[in-house]
Parts: C-alpha cells; sequence; structure tokens
C-alpha cells in the first residue's frame, strides 16, 4: 500500500482515534472499540488502526497535534471540576492547533476503509488534509466548537470516545466525535448557520479559547454508552472483568 498523501511505499499502522486517547478509556489491560448499536464489539489495546493509509512520517506529523491536543482536553478536564454549566474561557491555548487537529481526524477517517466509520467530506476532503498539515490557513467555512461533558461536579474522567458522524444545523453540515471526555462539532460548510447557538464557541470568536461544561446526560454520546454498557450483556459482562482485573492489578 501507498500513504496516500506522499505515496511513500511503507504504510504504517495509524490510529485513527489516536492512541493517546484510547488510553483514557482503557480498564486493565484493554477496553471495548467500535461498539455497535447492537453491543457488539471487539477487545483493544491501542483502538482501531488502518495500516494502509499512511507512512511514519505523514501519521506522526498529525501526532504532534493529537498530542498537544490532548494536553489540553486534560486540562478543560481538570479546570471544569466544580464549575457551574456555561461558557468557559482558558487562556494560553493555541486554537489554530486544536483547529488542525481536528482537522487531521476528519481527514484520516475519510481515506480509511467503510469497516473503520469511513465518512464524506463532500468535495472538502483534499483542504481539510490541506488544514491538518498547515499547508493553507484555516478558511471561515471550517470551524471548531467544544463541549466538556460532565457526569458531575468532580468529573475529571472519560467515559468513552465516539468516532466521527456527520450532524446538521440549521442546514449546515457539522461533524461531531468525541474525544479527551469532550464533544466536538466541526462545521465544513460554505453555508452560514442561522441562528447560531455556538456563535461564541467557535474558534473563529475573538481572541480567548472558550469552551462549554455541559451534563453529559443531555447528549446523546452519554446515553449511548450507558445504555449499551447496562443492556448488552455481553459489553456489560466485559466492563465488570476488566474492573476486577484493574482491582486485582492494584
Amino acid at each position: 500500500m501507498l500513504c496516500v498523501r506522499c505515496n511513500e511505499k511503507k504504510t504504517i499502522k495509524a490510529h485513527l482515534i489516536p492512541q493517546v486517547f484510547c488510553k483514557e478509556v482503557q480498564v486493565g489491560k484493554g477496553h471495548a472499540t467500535s461498539v455497535k448499536e447492537d453491543g457488539s464489539f471487539h477487545f483493544s489495546q491501542s483502538g482501531t488502526f488502518d495500516k494502509g493509509i499512511l507512512c511514519a512520517d505523514c501519521d506522526g506529523r498529525l501526532g504532534q497535534l493529537e498530542e498537544y491536543s490532548a494536553k489540553i482536553l486534560k486540562l478543560i478536564r481538570e479546570h471544569s471540576k466544580g464549575l457551574s454549566f456555561g461558557p468557559k474561557i482558558v487562556d494560553g491555548v493555541d486554537k489554530e492547533k486544536l483547529a488542525r487537529f481536528c482537522a487531521g481526524i476528519l481527514w484520516k477517517y475519510s481515506i480509511t476503509q467503510e469497516q473503520y466509520g469511513k465518512v464524506n467530506l463532500f468535495g472538502f476532503q483534499d483542504d481539510v488534509k490541506r488544514i491538518a498539515y498547515s499547508e493553507m490557513d484555516i478558511p471561515e467555512w471550517f470551524d471548531v466548537a467544544i463541549f466538556r461533558l460532565r457526569t458531575h461536579a468532580q468529573d475529571d474522567e472519560v467515559f468513552a470516545y465516539r468516532a466521527p458522524l456527520i450532524d446538521r444545523e440549521n442546514r449546515v453540515r457539522l461533524y461531531r466525535f468525541m474525544l479527551g471526555g469532550c464533544l466536538f462539532f466541526v462545521k465544513v460548510h460554505r453555508k452560514k448557520m442561522r441562528d447560531d447557538v455556538l456563535t461564541e464557541l467557535w474558534l473563529s470568536y475573538e481572541d480567548s479559547f472558550r469552551f462549554c461544561i455541559a451534563p453529559a446526560e443531555k447528549f446523546e454520546e452519554f446515553e449511548i454508552a450507558k445504555d449499551l454498557s447496562f443492556n448488552s450483556e455481553k459489553l456489560s459482562s466485559f466492563l465488570d472483568r476488566q474492573e476486577e482485573m484493574a482491582k486485582l492489578n492494584t
């Protein structure tokens, strides 16, 4: 296989969900990944990867953004403890890196296989790649809003991650995914959103970085994870075993 970006002949196991985020939901030696609506899943120690899309260099460049973003999302989780719901400001965050990180996640999912959750970028694929690799300025049609989904006031944990999928708001196409305990809404569309409730949360808004603390139970990401963990006997048993193994190893 050739690298999709540079045609290098040797490709590697490129993680679609960066491994740094997979480890955050790992209990014991692994976790359940690619969980489907029927509760089926497979055991993984490092998450889902595609070994036929990127070479080490091209994957590594995205990895630098992923490592930076993981640190910022951890900062968001810690900063959110004890605070009220609603928009918050954090200084010292490189919003451009966060935006390019999101572009990298979407682009990888646009070039992977259907079985791994491929998404359609509808003609924006090449430009999203260029955004990810800092080959162009971030355009007006690409923007990101971030929500910290908190299960209780002192929560600084991560309950699950979710691969990108298409969402829509006011006829504008968004992509949503969850990593590091935060839910991302990424706008990849030339239309402007009517009555945009996310106006002050977009990374393009003013100078300071803003995110919103929100109750996890109000979002489908939490409800789906909760329902699957309780209603899928196989998944529930797996999670119980992992917790027991973790206790034995402490």
